[in-house]
């Protein structure tokens, strides 16, 4: 991980680019618009862009960030993980690319966290983009797996937890933004590149937790979180998904729910492409629909690795 120096900046700033040009135009022009009475880097990594021409627009337009292209999807932890690799900042932000500022909310954190040595890593309100800027979840407890295989076999009503919306220390923040101190960082370590995307922060968060640091939700300041940027291109987001989160019950908890929860999700994936299998035949769904249902279920059936790239 890279040293810092007298010279360092007070935070690094890292988004990861995929196909998304116009939405990280955006993101690293608000920041610029924004920030002010720190310094600060930028550090951009493209995932393999195929789409757009990201590659040469976003550094001709933001000479002074750093820009790291990949020749191909490495997944959104992987892709952070070279800007952490990179960023010599006093605290490091992951940010993703389908995020305004509004205000200078990058410059209120640094000045938070200086003055709270304890918190290892901060999130910050999220918004939506609708006319009232609703606010948008952005902390949360811990996942229970029990509770979650409970609700999946129809012996547990699952409802959401109740939305965070005080300051206050929190099980995890979306990695979304996600503000890490640089000593918690060096401590903890970079993200896990096992998760190719999802799970990622879950499991960030919960490792920093458990080396002792907090992690703050402070809701005083606010961005536009759009969301969901890279799922056009997505082959399949819900294999994804349960991908990774078949991997974070098994990392952090015993080998029975990781078990319980992959033999659950086979059959209920089984279930789908029997069904739209049974549409097909008479003529109420496209075949393209059972050749992905099926394809979702033998990926997760084989524990295919979860790299699902455009």
């Amino acid at each position: 991980m890279h040293p810092t120096s007298a010279d360092a900046p007070d935070i690094s700033v890292i988004l990861v680019n995929w196909n998304a040009c116009d939405l990280t135009t955006a993101a690293l022009a608000s920041i610029q618009a924004h920030i002010h009475g720190v310094s600060y880097e930028l550090i951009v990594i493209d995932n393999g862009t195929t789409r757009d021409e990201s590659v040469t627009i976003l550094p001709q337009r933001f000479p002074s960030a750093i820009f790291i292209p990949n020749p191909w999807n490495m997944g959104f932890s992987a892709a952070n993980n070279q800007g952490i690799a990179r960023a010599r900042g006093r605290y490091v932000l992951l940010l993703n690319n389908d995020t305004l500022q509004t205000q200078d909310a990058l410059s209120a954190a640094v000045r938070y966290m200086d003055v709270h040595p304890e918190v290892g890593a901060i999130g910050i309100e999220h918004r939506n983009a609708d006319v009232n800027r609703s606010p948008q979840p952005s902390a949360y407890t811990f996942p229970r797996p029990w509770r979650e295989l409970a609700a999946l076999v129809g012996l547990w009503r699952w409802s959401p937890p109740p939305p965070i919306d005080q300051e206050g220390d929190v099980d995890w923040v979306c990695g979304s933004y996600l503000m890490m101190r640089r000593e918690c960082l060096e401590q903890v370590g970079p993200l896990d590149g096992r998760f190719f995307i999802y799970d990622e922060d879950i499991d960030w968060c919960r490792r920093a937790g458990q080396a002792g640091w907090k992690i703050r939700f402070w809701p005083a300041v606010s961005m536009v979180h759009l969301g969901a940027a890279a799922r056009p291109f997505m082959k399949d987001k819900t294999f994804v998904h349960f991908r990774s989160h078949l991997s974070y019950i098994r990392k952090h908890h015993t080998w029975l729910p990781a078990t319980l929860y992959y033999l659950v999700m086979v059959g209920r994936l089984t279930l789908a492409t029997v069904w739209q299998t049974l549409r097909w035949v008479t003529g109420g769904a496209p075949f393209s629909d059972v050749r992905e249902r099926s394809s979702r279920q033998l990926q997760f059936a084989l524990l295919r690795a979860g790299r699902s790239g455009g």
